[in-house]
């Protein structure tokens, strides 16, 4: 059963509601009793009636608890697997069965890659329509069946598509798991068939699922709604979570000795995504766009990677480099590292 599965919620509210009415029932035997009676229950019994009833009121609030957080962290999508929660890392192999998708559908070839090049870095877990507007088939981000290919999506020229994928870096090693891919309906359209699109790297707060992106910032939707009304270029959405290496904070760091995660993002995450769709390599089509931690991040790649982005969208993110008991030793304790991290001293001292 999913951490974010309405099953879950209701299951856990359920359980409170019948610990609830089980207590009212079950509250009046547990009474000891006025006077005499109570004396005469002796010492153990009257320590069991007081433990039960202290029993039932710790049951009903822990499962009431339980619920809201469950609810909490569904709406706000702070978690999105048991895995995640308990900071396991989480793989294709060992994907939970809960999860709404199947396990991995195919690879997709990078178009006009050597044979024996690189192997694919991109695997998808499923596909899904887009948030199209006026969507008069499955919800969005719904799993269909039978496809195999990318443009057999039926209802894909009109919604566009999401897919679940995972992002390995073949230079980092590091891996992406549960990220989502928005790819406009132009996409698929005869008449965009030699386009290359521009792409955005959507990243999480922290901590924070990347299906957020999609039903809490509404990321997808409205880039849909915005090119509808003429607003707004197709762009294609590549939508992952802050920290490859959670449960730790790296604050898209390259920490000495350890995982290299800005590189992850600036240079593995870019050359994927541009081995297996049709995105543009130039700069000047690349973008990063984050919130909270996502939005430090997507700044900080901007400003120390301006060869990859070329714009950098930040909602309610900060600029400093941030040290405590989740991100650990980011700088290797080196002051004009964290310096090198902190955005308000790049600004402050450009090189």
């Amino acid at each position: 059963m999913g951490l974010t599965s309405g099953s879950l919620l209701l299951l856990l509210v359920v359980a409170a509601i019948g610990w609830i009415i089980a207590t009212v029932l079950v509250w009046p035997r547990l009474a000891p009793g006025p006077g005499s009676r109570a004396r005469n229950l002796g010492t153990g019994r009257l320590a069991a009636r007081t433990a039960g009833r202290a029993g039932l009121l710790v049951g009903s609030q822990a499962l009431v608890l339980a619920a809201f957080l469950v609810w909490l962290n569904g709406y706000f999508a702070f978690y999105g697997s048991w895995s995640q929660l308990l900071g396991n890392t989480v793989t294709i192999k060992t994907a939970k069965p809960a999860d709404p998708y199947p396990k991995l559908v195919r690879t997709i070839p990078a178009a006009g890659r050597p044979s024996r090049g690189l192997p694919d870095a991109v695997r998808f877990y499923g596909f899904g329509l887009g948030p199209g507007r006026d969507h008069p088939g499955p919800p969005p981000h719904a799993y269909l069946p039978g496809v195999r290919r990318l443009e057999r999506l039926p209802g894909a020229a009109r919604y566009g598509m999401l897919a679940r994928v995972q992002i390995k870096g073949l230079r980092t090693g590091l891996v992406a798991n549960s990220g989502y891919v928005y790819l406009p309906p132009q996409y698929f359209r005869r008449a965009y068939a030699r386009d290359k699109f521009p792409a955005v790297l959507a990243l999480t707060g922290y901590p924070g699922g990347a299906k957020s992106i999609i039903d809490r910032l509404g990321l997808a939707s409205t880039s849909a709604r915005l090119v509808s009304e003429h607003h707004a270029r197709p762009v294609v959405y590549i939508m992952l979570n802050v920290s490859p290496v959670f449960p730790r904070d790296t604050e898209c760091t390259n920490i000495p000795a350890g995982p290299q995660v800005a590189t992850f993002f600036a240079v593995d995450v870019p050359q994927a995504i541009e081995r297996a769709f049709r995105v543009s390599a130039s700069r000047s089509d690349w973008g990063t766009l984050g919130y909270s931690t996502g939005g430090y991040c997507a700044t900080k790649l901007a400003m120390m990677y301006p060869g990859t982005f070329s714009t950098a969208v930040s909602i309610a993110g900060y600029y400093v480099a941030l040290k405590d008991d989740t991100t650990g030793n980011l700088y290797g304790s080196s002051q004009a590292y964290r310096n090198e991290n902190d955005l308000d001293w790049r600004l402050r001292h450009p090189s």
